[in-house]
């Protein structure tokens, strides 16, 4: 008979894994919708200030999936990654919907080849899969920031170390030229914001191990 911890460790890869797949197909659906967008809309001075640094590519879609495989293993308690669930959900739909209403598009610099270096190499191909219009708000932004902050609830020492690296993740969405400064804000206020709906209520301590409380 599988045990509790067994349980909840194949039910957090399983709708962790069902969220990835939810995400990435509504995501790409939406960028690759033939809308007039605006370069100009959002973009401020600063952002244009912001060096344009390829090698920080490694810190934009590793740190990215990384941090989503460090909150499937990392949670420990069934009600913290539920509340993670709803506030990925929470995240997508509004993200989802600002993407269509904020016909925003970030000027990038495009990569061709022949590359310099493997930076290079790798942020075209970032660029080749990611569509420049899903600018506002920053979805890489609010789903790792919102990861970050729930998983600070369960267990603090975890979460400080997830906070650093959303942080870092951010700012590699600016100086990969990804988004502008308006969309890492908004990702910051919506992660902050899905935190409060979802753990409203939730104590911080004591909270149950995952063998004694595991999945129905």
């Amino acid at each position: 008979m599988m045990s509790a911890v067994r349980r909840f460790t194949v039910y957090k890869w399983r709708w962790g894994l069902t969220a990835a797949a939810i995400q990435s197909t509504l995501y790409f659906g939406v960028g690759r919708l033939h809308l007039t967008r605006s370069t100009e809309l959002l973009r401020a001075h600063l952002d244009d200030a912001i060096p344009f640094v390829p090698a920080t590519a490694w810190l934009y879609l590793p740190i990215y999936a990384g941090i989503f495989i460090i909150a499937i293993v990392g949670f420990q308690t069934k009600r913290h990654f539920d509340s993670a669930l709803r506030a990925f959900a929470l995240i997508l739909l509004i993200g989802l919907a600002g993407h269509l209403l904020i016909k925003a598009q970030y000027p990038r610099p495009v990569l061709r080849p022949p590359f310099a270096n493997w930076s290079e190499t790798f942020l075209a191909w970032v660029q080749s899969i990611d569509p420049p219009g899903n600018v506002f708000p920053s979805l890489h932004v609010a789903h790792t920031s919102s990861l970050a902050l729930i998983l600070y609830h369960e267990n603090r020492r975890l979460g400080r170390w997830v906070i650093a690296l959303a942080l870092l993740l951010a700012g590699s969405t600016l100086t990969t030229k990804q988004h502008f400064i308006a969309d890492v804000v908004a990702g910051f206020a919506l992660a902050g914001f899905s935190r409060w709906i979802v753990l409203r209520g939730l104590a911080k301590e004591p909270v149950p191990t995952a063998a004694a409380e595991g999945p129905p």
